[in-house]
Formats: C-alpha cells, sequence, structure tokens
C-alpha cells in the first residue's frame, strides 16, 4: 500500500517537475509586482489625503485658537477637520491677505 503511494508521489513530481520552474518564477514575479502596486498605492493615496487635508484653512484663521481646550470658538466641533474646509466664517489672521480680499 505505502509502496503503490511513493510510487505515484514519485511519478507525480517526475510529471509535474518541467513546469515548477516556470509556475514559480511566475508567482514570484506577480508577488513582486503585486507588492509595487501596493506601494504605489499606498504612496498616491497618500498624496491626495495630504491635499485634502491642506485645504484646511484653520491655523490661518483669525478665530483659530492654537489651544487643544478649544481650537476654534465660532465652530469647534469642525475645526481642523475636512468639514471646516468650506467654513464660512473664515478670517485671515494676515492683515495684508485680508485688506487684498476685502480691495477685490
Amino acid at each position: 500500500m505505502f509502496q503503490l503511494a511513493y510510487w505515484a508521489v514519485v511519478h507525480l513530481i517526475q510529471l509535474i517537475q518541467p513546469l515548477l520552474v516556470p509556475i514559480c518564477f511566475i508567482t514570484a514575479w506577480g508577488l513582486v509586482l503585486l507588492s509595487i502596486w501596493q506601494v504605489v498605492s499606498a504612496v498616491r493615496d497618500g498624496f491626495a489625503r495630504a491635499k485634502q487635508m491642506h485645504q484646511i484653512p484653520c491655523a490661518s484663521c483669525a478665530y483659530f485658537t492654537n489651544s487643544h481646550f478649544l481650537k476654534c470658538p465660532l465652530h469647534p466641533q469642525a475645526a481642523l477637520t475636512e468639514t471646516a474646509i468650506d467654513c464660512s466664517d473664515y478670517e485671515n489672521d494676515n492683515p495684508l491677505i485680508a485688506a487684498s480680499k476685502l480691495a477685490d
């Protein structure tokens, strides 16, 4: 019984042996390409997220307190979040930029 199983396994390995190298080659390169794709995708998503987070104007707002107790007295729950991107109460704390926007 064991001799028959051993004989079957040996002949099966001999039949598959010419295909093992190409299968392993394709599998290895597939894993390498998949890993590279994942890294590129993560970097691209990171840049997109950073670009979106840089649109938050709170740090240059006149009402921003920079205190961890109350960051914004007008909209404390929206301060430094994505909902603050289109804040209707935003006023620039730089007087030159604020004056140029009033002149327009």
